[in-house]
């Protein structure tokens, strides 16, 4: 790519988080000549914000074909939040009318921070139960139509569907600590425990905390292959609703005791740079921050697209091979019982035995035998995609 290239793909990405920044912040957006609108619409789709562009920019985009293609990912987001919110409430009813206390978080909190809440698309709607109503909450979900998916089982988390709407139940919202040493998981099974009555059984964190669990979350999927932009205006919307009410010296004190501080202070700056978030920052490094939104801009809503996803996770350490494969092959006690449902209260002298029974499921399960194909082949083929994650994590402090 030449100069002139490299240039004009800047620009559009400029244009692109204007547009966004325009819809936060409630501005009237102010288009420019020669405007990419398919590298806008591309970007849209790969970020899942086709519907905020769609309504700041719809009226505007001279080619109609593409204003159609935009139109037509805005009604079937819309669609789908609607269908999300109508559903959810019924599940929130059904829990309130058999006292299963719950506690919204994510997405379907931080949509109501945005200018339009169906502008905000999500995925799954995740929600914490406790541990002990998880057989109540079970049975209740289920009679509601919703179908368990007993193939994405992990002990903390039952996923169930109901037509396109998914629901991710936890029974705690933090169960791994993936990054710098530190115990996030007893962190935020101590915060908790800490709630705000919204209604009936239905609760949610304080929002101190709810802040800081969206940017240990936000962290962990940088870790693990990436952030979008949307991660990004969660950011910025939470701080534009709460940031003159929240206790900042608390939250930022927080930050630097579960060592999130570098980390924090660089999103801090991009949210302050591209979404004119008003938050205390320090400037980043220039050449730092266009690699940061480079990576973040190209590889969408959670820094899957167009990478190799298990070639990073395979090797962001500095593991040897026969380590890596011994643990890809055979896990370890606390893996298997988190992620076998069959073996969730196995005991450790019961390891071997689990470990001859998921043999036999990758002999018989075509899906589990490719995906571990897939796995074993990342651990013999490190790529390029990993150097350049793990050039990343440093330089964000994630490493």
């Amino acid at each position: 790519m030449g100069k002139k290239d490299t240039k004009t793909a800047v620009n559009n990405e400029n244009i692109f988080l204007k547009i966004l920044s325009s819809y936060i912040n409630q501005k009237t957006f102010e288009p420019t000549d020669n405007i990419d609108w398919e590298r806008i619409i591309t970007l849209a789709k790969i970020h899942s914000v086709q519907t905020i562009v769609y309504l700041v920019a719809g009226n505007i985009i001279p080619d109609s074909e593409i204003c159609e293609r935009l139109k037509h990912d805005f009604l079937l987001s819309v669609n789908q939040s609607m269908r999300q919110e109508m559903i959810m409430k019924k599940v929130i009813e059904a829990l309130n009318e058999n006292e299963i206390d719950h506690v919204l978080m994510k997405g379907y909190v931080l949509r109501n921070y945005y200018p339009d809440k169906e502008a905000r698309s999500f995925g799954d709607i995740d929600f914490l139960i406790k541990e002990e109503d998880r057989e109540k909450s079970h049975k209740v979900i289920q009679s509601l139509g919703f179908e368990y998916d007993k193939n994405h089982f992990i002990k903390q988390v039952y996923t169930y569907k109901k037509n396109s709407v998914i629901l991710e139940v936890h029974t705690e919202i933090i169960y791994n600590s993936h990054f710098l040493d530190y115990d996030y998981r007893a962190y935020f099974l101590e915060k908790s425990k800490k709630m705000v009555l919204i209604s009936g059984h239905t609760f949610e964190l304080e929002k101190e905390d709810h802040f800081i669990y969206i940017m240990v979350h936000l962290a962990t999927h940088f870790y693990k292959a990436g952030i979008g932009v949307r991660m990004l205006m969660d950011i910025a919307v939470f701080l534009n609703k709460y940031g003159s009410a929240m206790d900042m010296d608390y939250v930022n004190k927080e930050f630097e005791k579960i060592k999130l501080n570098k980390f924090v202070n660089i999103i801090y700056y991009l949210c302050s740079k591209y979404f004119e978030t008003k938050v205390d920052c320090q400037p980043i490094d220039e050449y730092d921050e266009g690699l940061i939104m480079s990576y973040i801009l190209n590889h969408g809503t959670f820094g899957f697209f167009d990478k190799d996803v298990f070639d990073i996770n395979y090797h962001k350490d500095s593991e040897n091979f026969l380590s890596m494969l011994r643990k890809r092959i055979f896990p370890n006690y606390e893996i298997m019982i988190q992620r076998n449902e069959w073996f969730k209260n196995g005991k450790k002298f019961m390891l071997p035995y689990a470990w001859i029974r998921r043999g036999f499921e990758f002999i018989f399960n075509k899906k589990k035998r490719i995906d571990l194909t897939y796995k074993i082949d990342a651990v013999f083929k490190k790529g390029s995609d990993s150097d350049k994650h793990n050039k990343m994590l440093d330089i964000v402090g994630l490493k």
